[in-house]
């Protein structure tokens, strides 16, 4: 019998979904950059871990007592600290996420459904792109059907290794870029993996 997890989290909760995303990213820095080595610039693990790392000291030094707070300031320190596409779309994410919570949303199926949202449109990308939307849009409709599980995720992001990149540095390589999976899809799974598990500890 499927069990169905409760589908909000806590401010408490919330930051340690965060901090156990942050550590995910730290352990595996050199298999991120190693992924982006093959399509990008090779730095993709080490510009996410510096933008986390940032977001773990905000989170510990402002102590946010609310979910907008606590959404808003891991959007700040990323936005901050990463540069590129990677830092302006998880900023976008959870700058979404704060929006919404402050005018009282605090389902997280609908919070992550419109952060996905608004990262196409900022990224004017789609699910095929080979883009951590392969990652996100998938994801967050498992999420919201009760279906997301480990597995599924790491379905996701090995589909993108079939893909042919049409958005961002990886897209130069056109068809060199087949054969690769999408490192921000992959840096994007350890968040939805974190999630999984914080939601089971919560039951």
């Amino acid at each position: 019998m499927e069990e169905i997890l409760k589908m909000e989290l806590s401010t408490e909760k919330t930051i340690d979904w965060i901090e156990r995303w942050v550590e995910y990213i730290k352990q595996n820095v050199t298999a991120l950059n190693e992924l982006d080595t093959a399509i990008g610039d090779g730095d993709h693990g080490t510009n996410l871990n510096r933008g986390t790392q940032a977001v773990k000291k905000a989170l510990a030094e402002e102590k946010p007592q609310t979910l907008p707070l606590v959404y808003r300031t891991t959007a700040m320190a990323l936005v901050s600290t990463i540069g590129g596409a990677s830092g302006a779309l998880f900023g976008t994410a959870f700058l979404t996420m704060a929006r919404l919570s402050k005018d009282g949303e605090t389902k997280l199926e609908t919070l992550l459904l419109e952060a996905n949202e608004a990262m196409k449109k900022r990224g004017k990308s789609d699910v095929g792109m080979k883009t951590l939307i392969d990652l996100w849009d998938p994801a967050t409709k498992a999420f919201r059907d009760h279906k997301l599980t480990r597995s599924y995720i790491q379905n996701c992001v090995d589909k993108t290794k079939n893909m042919k990149a049409s958005k961002g540095r990886s897209s130069y390589l056109r068809e060199r870029s087949i054969g690769h999976i999408d490192p921000v899809a992959k840096s994007s799974s350890y968040l939805f993996i974190a999630l999984l598990e914080v939601l089971e500890e919560d039951k």
